[in-house]
């Protein structure tokens, strides 16, 4: 659990951090201490050596009374030890066992604290010089303490330290908890808030309580949803749609199947079968134009298979696919603009239905027998497919709704479902372009204008 991660991170480098400024603070109060005592020492060893008296080129000698040397020596927890010598480090006075400083004593430094040894026992010493005329000194005074104080002293730092540290650890360990606790609320509530969702409720999550670390998660999730909802939106608008629309055609199949099985000849059955084979190409229209337009939708994504194309060949071939049912229809079909290479990212077949869908529009509801059907591709100022009829034209109040689905304009040619024009604006949608229709030259006919935006298109050099 990401709680028990967190806490196994947070504590070590708590206790760490306790540990280092711990052994910090009684180095800082050891040494304080130990200061204080070597203080203390070194008054002990000056004041042994104002009782003695140093003569020139004389050994030194103490005068120090037996009342005055047992103060001198008295101490309720340590042992004391002293030391005078001469010049020539013989022991004037005191404990011979007491060994003398490792360092030489001079003018500049006439003062010495060392740890050493006696009879085996760990001491404190402090050396003093004794000087009686010029820089080399005439004899040391050495004064020395066992470590029995000062051990008494780092246990009652060690027992001062040990329990805060006891205490701070314990709350340091309690307040890392809470917070990595409260920290994390905001994850729970969002994880208990999602449990409680249904497979339906595909709704943003709130993100006002969500920590700064976690929001771009969040929102990232947001998008996903967001992306999820668009798609399932997409997929039950299509089963709808392609339910209502099936339903008729569908009913006229059954009801041509059931004149055909009435029929006594092949005469009688004859014009039933060529009601049957025309509502059978009209279901496989409207299946087809379901399927396409479901594929433009944007919750399919359909950017993921953009690539790049020749939109200027894809164009041409197009309209020369659709030259047989131009001329069967009487209608003269022509294709003009730069016939050079235009290269596009886009869904190349997704921008040949759209082509199919308007050249079908302008030769089912537009031209008629007599009259023609351009098609043009311009590069500039932007990017624009137009397809141009001689026909009727569409009037200025319908010509926001024909892109709508299944809306057909009132006295239209039978066979549509309505779904032409809805694709070509889907698909339009899904390249970031623009569909629309206007009148053609001096009112007549309409024109179907695609642009696209100049960012997708490149135009390549004629080869």
């Amino acid at each position: 659990m990401l709680r028990t991660q967190l806490l196994w991170r947070l504590l070590p480098s708590v206790m760490v951090v306790i540990l280092v400024a711990s052994f910090f603070a009684y180095r800082l109060a050891f040494d304080m201490a130990n200061e204080a005592y070597d203080a203390a020492l070194f008054d002990s060893a000056r004041s042994l050596a104002q009782q003695i008296r140093v003569g020139s080129g004389a050994r030194p000698a103490l005068e120090l009374p037996r009342a005055a040397e047992e103060i001198l020596l008295f101490d309720p927890h340590d042992r004391i030890y002293y030391r005078v010598t001469a010049a020539d480090g013989a022991t004037v006075a005191g404990d011979a066992r007491l060994p003398l400083p490792p360092a030489a004593l001079t003018g500049a430094a006439p003062v010495h604290f060392y740890d050493t040894l006696i009879a085996g026992e760990r001491v404190r010493a402090s050396a003093y010089a004794l000087f009686a005329d010029g820089e080399t000194p005439a004899g040391t005074v050495i004064f020395a303490e066992t470590l029995v104080k000062r051990r008494h002293l780092l246990e009652r730092i060690l027992f001062t330290l040990v329990v805060p540290l006891i205490v701070i650890t314990v709350l340091a360990a309690g307040l890392v908890w809470y917070g990595v606790r409260a920290g994390l609320a905001p994850l729970n509530d969002l994880a208990l808030s999602l449990a409680r969702r249904n497979s339906s409720d595909l709704r943003p999550v709130a993100t006002d309580r969500v920590p700064g670390e976690v929001r771009p998660a969040v929102e990232a999730f947001n998008n996903l949803m967001t992306r999820v909802e668009a798609a399932h939106s997409a997929q039950q608008r299509f089963l709808s749609e392609a339910a209502h629309q099936l339903r008729t055609p569908l009913a006229g199949l059954s009801a041509q199947l059931d004149r055909a099985l009435l029929a006594q000849d092949y005469e009688a059955l004859k014009p039933a079968l060529v009601q049957l084979r025309g509502a059978s190409r009209r279901v496989t229209r409207l299946v087809n134009q379901l399927l396409t337009i479901a594929r433009a939708e944007p919750g399919a994504d359909p950017k993921r298979e953009f690539a790049e194309f020749d939109l200027a060949a894809l164009v041409q071939e197009t309209c020369r696919e659709w030259v047989p049912d131009a001329l069967a229809a009487g209608v003269d079909l022509g294709f003009a603009g730069d016939a050079g290479p235009l290269k596009m990212v886009g869904h190349e077949a997704l921008i040949g239905e759209l082509l199919n869908n308007l050249i079908d529009n302008a030769l089912r509801y537009g031209a008629r027998a007599g009259q023609s059907v351009t098609v043009r591709l311009t590069q500039d100022p932007q990017p624009e497919i137009t397809v141009e009829d001689e026909g009727p034209g569409v009037v200025a109040e319908e010509r926001s709704r024909i892109f709508e689905r299944f809306h057909r304009v009132a006295g239209s040619a039978a066979g549509g479902a309505g779904l032409g024009l809805a694709i070509v604006r889907e698909i339009a949608r899904t390249h970031g372009a623009e569909a629309w229709v206007e009148a053609g030259a001096e009112g007549r006919g309409a024109v179907f204008r695609v642009r696209f935006p100049a960012q997708k298109m490149n135009r390549s050099p004629n080869v």
